[in-house]
């Protein structure tokens, strides 16, 4: 009887250790989860500062160039009015404008705060301005329980250091389907888009099809 009594006290381990299994199982998954969200909200941070970067300096270049031609306008304007008609300056005179410009600007860069403005720019853009690529990105409706965690997690450590809570960085449906998509296309790339799929569903030729049958 005692034997009897200690098999049946260790016959119920099997179920136990099942139910172990699966915890340490979703455990698992979870921490595997959780990492993939981590890694994918560096990702996107990184190509969003990458690309507002590229913003910055692109903006900065356009102001450079605007002080360019600003320098034209100004010198065609004095030789005007000095010779009393309308006569331009030569095209050899670019390279004597275009030079100093050239040079301030590397100077700036180099030796200036240029890095410093960029960097401020770049933070302008990624806070304050709505583009595509530092909205909320579309992740598979699977992973929407697990990233309510993760923020959740975050937000209550922020907290924690009186720091505010961070923005939601991904959504669980797309924004656009494919007819918001085309309407926002340029007319141009509608009209490829349509020869495209002319071509694509046009029926082959019938000479090609008689080679076929042969």
């Amino acid at each position: 009887a005692g034997r009897m009594g200690s098999w049946m006290s260790i016959a119920p381990l099997p179920h136990k250790m099942g139910d172990y299994h699966a915890m340490a199982k979703r455990e698992v998954t979870d921490a595997l989860v959780k990492s993939k969200l981590i890694d994918l909200r560096a990702h996107k941070k990184q190509r969003d500062d990458v690309i507002a970067l590229k913003m910055a300096v692109g903006r900065d270049q356009l102001h450079f160039s605007l002080g360019f031609y600003a320098l034209m306008l100004t010198a065609n304007i004095i030789r005007v009015c000095r010779n009393r008609r309308v006569e331009l300056l030569p095209i050899n005179f670019v390279p004597f404008v275009a030079g100093p410009v050239i040079f301030a600007y590397n100077v700036d860069a180099c030796y200036g705060n240029k890095m410093e403005r960029l960097n401020i720019e770049k933070e302008t853009i990624l806070r304050t301005e709505n583009h595509w690529f530092n909205q909320p990105i579309a992740l598979p409706a699977s992973m929407e329980h697990d990233y309510r965690k993760l923020m959740c997690e975050t937000n209550e450590r922020l907290a924690s250091m009186g720091l505010p809570p961070e923005r939601d960085w991904a959504v669980f449906n797309d924004h656009f389907d494919d007819d918001d998509l085309w309407r926002s296309a340029s007319p141009l790339s509608r009209m490829l888009h349509q020869q495209l799929r002319r071509h694509d569903t046009a029926p082959p030729p019938e000479d090609l099809m008689d080679d076929d049958i042969e």
